[in-house]
């Protein structure tokens, strides 16, 4: 695999700090190139100079103008470009997320770990099979849907080597509605298991913290929409992506694939609902940018909110991978054919992958035991 260089564009009008932020992002990441703008009013010429930067990181309190302001003319110049603010103002931090003018809200002081997240998921962005035109779109969309802080908590939470048990159980509780499906998924007869139970850390346990982190997304971005569509419409959509989940579950047991993938697979499925409910709300009404599929806005915002490199390629459904064994990717593609079309009818591009893996009678055959 080809290495990856970065293009960092740092503005910012204190030479210090220029020098000092260039030296820590060298330290964080080898191939990179940055340049440094102290003049925000040469932001145009610098990018028509320099070409378009991979990141921009960019003081909010400048002379001249506000951070905010130089941020929202790169969207237009270089719509592709992670914006990242930095700002020791944590109130207005929602607003700038909402309008997808800025991507990162990095709140003074902050560390080594930030910045090498920025880069991190800047690289997965970068490495997904998009084309400059969806790139573009994606970099310009307003309104796009950003974790409230206690969700990113609860995820962050959830990352931890040892998540603490009890904890996620405390904060959980806090939404009733979230138990609730947490309970109906655990005791699915899909899960596999006898018994049914009421208990919530015992919940967790038989569905994993892939699957829990997952289905939390996916209720926070539904809350988010909660005004700009009808909740039966809402709860239609998620309720479909889990079915579509559950459904996985089943089919990579029968495939007899390890617990990681089996728990990859039923959370992919249930984070397709990020881009089809951002689809409807964000979307519908923007001819210009309308032509966006929902698999791309997913993959597009699960980078943008940490979620491993597997699950957010898994999203990209119309772009199957060539691998050498089933793959997240072809897996979540075949049981969204079946999902959509509501019979064994997957198109000749799955049905050649299947083949050349001996999978096709297989997939059959399971497929007519539901």
């Amino acid at each position: 695999m080809s290495v990856q260089t970065i293009y960092i564009l740092l503005v910012d009008d204190d030479e210090l700090l220029l020098k000092a932020l260039s030296r820590s992002l060298n330290r964080l990441y080898e191939h990179i190139i940055i340049v440094c703008l102290q003049h925000p009013e040469d932001l145009e010429n610098c990018i028509s100079e320099q070409g378009e930067p991979d990141i921009i990181l960019c003081e909010e309190q400048l002379i001249s103008q506000s951070g905010h302001d130089v941020l929202s003319r790169a969207k237009a110049l270089c719509p592709c470009a992670i914006r990242c603010l930095f700002s020791a103002n944590a109130q207005k931090e929602y607003q700038w997320l909402v309008d997808n003018t800025i991507h990162f809200h990095l709140i003074k002081p902050f560390t080594h770990a930030h910045l090498k997240q920025v880069i991190e998921n800047t690289l997965l962005l970068k490495a997904l099979p998009l084309d400059k035109i969806t790139r573009v779109k994606l970099g310009q969309i307003p309104g796009l849907p950003c974790l409230t802080a206690s969700v990113s908590e609860l995820l962050e939470a959830l990352e931890e080597h040892t998540p603490n048990m009890n904890k996620l159980v405390e904060m959980l509780n806090h939404d009733p509605m979230l138990v609730s499906k947490l309970l109906q998924i655990a005791n699915s007869a899909f899960m596999g298991y006898q018994s049914i139970t009421s208990d919530v850390k015992d919940a967790v346990v038989r569905i994993g913290f892939v699957a829990l982190k997952a289905l939390i997304t996916c209720y926070e971005t539904s809350h988010l929409f909660i005004n700009k569509l009808q909740q039966s419409k809402i709860e239609s959509v998620i309720e479909s992506a889990l079915q579509k989940a559950l459904m996985a579950k089943s089919l990579s047991h029968y495939l007899k694939q390890d617990s990681k993938l089996q728990q990859n697979l039923f959370a992919c499925c249930l984070l397709s609902a990020v881009g089809v409910l951002t689809k409807e709300c964000v979307l519908e009404s923007s001819k210009n940018i309308n032509s966006v599929s929902c698999y791309a806005l997913s993959a597009y915002l699960l980078t943008l909110w940490g979620f491993e490199s597997e699950l957010v390629r898994a999203q990209l459904v119309n772009d199957v991978p060539e691998q050498s064994e089933l793959s997240l990717t072809l897996l979540h593609a075949i049981v969204e054919q079946l999902t959509l079309n509501k019979t064994f009818d997957l198109t000749p591009d799955l049905q050649a992958h299947l083949l050349a893996f001996g999978q096709l009678e297989v997939i059959l055959v399971w497929y007519d035991s539901l």
